[in-house]
This record gives structure tokens, sequence and C-alpha cells, in this order.
């Protein structure tokens, strides 16, 4: 009788139903974008990048370079700062935590996970989503300021290069 759970979960992890199975390939997918956008940030100059807290992690080993927000409780300032940055209304501001992190790259991602996770990690509401940096940079990159240079895009996010952060 103690087996069954082992071989329940064995059935579930090997044999996983078709919701689960979606979930996997789905997760699988975006991470092989990402690491091709990755890919874009490798160089042997340091060059920080500025990305949402739960994917920088990912992005600092695929690339080498460090990020201003990670998943540990050493980088909770740099996950404060990745979420007032992408909810920011006003481009200053956004530019000001650059400035902050000595930032190179921006790696913009889908904006209505980033504003839902943001909003709870600075416990505010968003009123106006399509006035923030998230959603500028994930929808409608023209609009960018000029301190912010499209680089390049894939289904996962675009990546942007900051001209100057003085």
């Amino acid at each position: 009788m103690s087996i069954f759970p082992v071989l329940r979960d064995w059935d579930e992890h090997f044999w996983p139903n078709e919701i689960e199975y979606l979930r996997r390939v789905e997760q699988r997918r975006e991470s092989a974008q990402l690491r091709d956008l990755a890919a874009n940030l490798k160089s042997p100059e340091r060059r920080p990048f500025l990305a949402p807290w739960w994917i920088s992690p990912e992005i600092v080993y695929w690339s080498g370079q460090p990020a201003a927000a990670g998943s540990s409780h050493e980088s909770l300032d740099g996950i404060a700062d990745s979420a007032r940055f992408f909810l920011a209304e006003d481009w200053e501001i956004g530019r000001g935590i650059l400035i902050k992190h000595e930032t190179v790259w921006v790696l913009a991602y889908d904006s209505e996970r980033l504003i839902e996770n943001s909003s709870a990690i600075l416990g505010k509401p968003v009123a106006n989503r399509p006035q923030t940096v998230c959603f500028v940079l994930d929808r409608t990159p023209a609009r960018a300021p000029q301190f912010l240079n499209f680089s390049v895009q894939n289904g996962v996010g675009k990546l942007y290069r900051v001209v100057s952060n003085r």
C-alpha cells in the first residue's frame, strides 16, 4: 500500500494529462526563446540588464551578465526597482532606475504578467495600463523613448539597448 502514492506520482510525471503536457511544452518553448534573447547579451564586457525578476536568474546564467533584479533575498532592492521601472508612467523615473543600476539592456516581457506581478510586489494598483513602461515596451516599441533602442525580439520578449545611462 505504501508504494501507491509513489506509483501515482510516477504516473502523473511520466504520462501527464493533456493540460499538464501543454504547460510543459509552453514552458520549454518560452525557456528556449529566453535563451535566444540572452545570447544577445553575451559579451566579455560587463553589461548589466534589467528584466522581470522571475526570469532574471535564467538570463544571468545564459548571458553571463549581471541583473538588476533576481529571485533571492539579496536582490530585494533590485526586484522592487524592476517593478517600479516596469510600472512607471514617467520615462524619467524609469531612466533614473536604469542609471542607478548602470543598465545596458532592458528585456521587455508580457506586459499583462508584468503589471500583475509588479503591482503585487509594490502593493499598488495600476490605473492607466497603456501608459506604463512595460506596456509601451511590450506592445508599442515605436513609442519607446530615444534612450532605449529596440534591438531584437522573439515570441517571448523584446530587447532594448540603453543608449546612454548618464
